[in-house]
């Protein structure tokens, strides 16, 4: 295994880890700080996040018992994989997706199996989807089995069909997650289908759209049956004082929330016509804070070119995506600066 080492290059402008450019309302940290100081930092904080989860009922509409919390949604996707996988289960991952999934079912010695995704031809443009019979071919019912289905899709941006999701978990016999990390941006989810489906557990976190991905907060929504399982692989006191209470402080500010929604939402649309007006470059669809581009020129060159500008973005390893570049969406400031940078470059 390689080990996953995130880029330290010295940047004026971090565009390679799909995070919010906006920090935390000063407002916000003034509560979480004044909180804290009538906390017990010697004592273990609140092992089932109770507080957080009753938050979290009133955000998602599901109820707490059908709520787990852990240290941002890559621990999540541990304990699903530790809960539902191992020695002898499939872990089934449509790829190119998020890496995690495939990392930890690697350490939990589960069978990775990977299905390539499609790259269709839509319009004037292209968007990237499932190929349906080729993950069914690999459905048991004979086995446990686990899917993970990235919605929208990290790295590549849009959301893969709702009929064909949907054709899958209705006939997969296994476990499905729905990571939903992005769901805030595009406001697609399967949240509030759960009660059809007892198989499905949905993914989310508050390291994208909520700001804190220093602190680590994730959390899945699932049939009570199905989060208790996870109690039973997680480790005791996996989220801190600090992270609970700033998760519950950042969850009301509904008016920021919304605000959030829309800034994003209109640098998303602004920043996708100025990238489909580049040449030598190809911008795929995204309901995510982010774009994954397809270059003309070396993407090297391009990587490199971008850093010496101070602008930090992120290559990936997947073979069918050896000449893109990944960025997410900053402040206007930042994508007018990117957008000036690879005029540059590629002109």
């Amino acid at each position: 295994m390689i080990p996953y080492m995130p880029s330290q290059e010295a940047c004026k402008i971090k565009l390679d880890a799909n995070e919010s450019p906006y920090d935390v309302p000063l407002k916000v940290k003034e509560r979480i700080w004044k909180r804290l100081q009538e906390e017990h930092f010697n004592y273990y904080y609140d092992p089932s996040c109770d507080e957080l989860r009753e938050s979290l009922s009133k955000y998602t509409g599901a109820k707490p018992q059908q709520i787990f919390v852990g240290s941002g949604a890559d621990e999540i996707i541990l304990d699903l994989i530790l809960a539902f996988a191992g020695p002898g289960r499939d872990v089934i991952i449509p790829s190119p997706t998020f890496s995690s999934y495939e990392i930890f079912a690697t350490v939990a010695g589960s069978n990775v199996i990977k299905v390539p995704i499609h790259r269709i031809k839509q319009g004037n443009g292209w968007i990237w989807d499932l190929d349906i019979n080729q993950i069914k071919e690999h459905f048991t019912q004979d086995k446990d089995q686990l899917l993970f289905i990235c919605y929208p899709n990290n790295p590549t941006g849009d959301y893969f069909d709702e009929e064909k999701v949907l054709d899958l978990i209705n006939s997969f016999n296994g476990i499905v997650a729905v990571d939903e990390a992005y769901f805030e941006f595009g406001g697609k989810t399967f949240a509030d289908r759960l009660h059809q489906f007892p198989h499905v557990v949905v993914i989310r976190t508050f390291s994208k759209i909520f700001s804190l991905a220093g602190l680590r907060v994730g959390y899945a929504i699932g049939h009570e049956d199905l989060i208790n399982q996870l109690y039973k692989v997680k480790l005791p006191y996996n989220v801190s004082l600090f992270s609970q209470i700033a998760a519950v402080e950042i969850l009301k500010e509904t008016d920021w929330l919304e605000d959030m929604k829309r800034q994003f939402a209109k640098a998303r649309d602004e920043l996708k016509e100025e990238l489909d007006n580049i040449k030598g470059l190809r911008v795929y669809p995204s309901a995510a804070n982010f774009f994954l581009c397809e270059l003309e020129k070396s993407r090297d060159f391009v990587y490199e070119e971008l850093l010496k500008r101070g602008i930090l973005t992120r290559r990936l390893s997947d073979d069918i995506l050896k000449n893109t570049l990944r960025f997410c969406i900053g402040t206007p400031e930042q994508n007018r600066f990117l957008i000036s940078s690879l005029r540059e470059i590629l002109d």
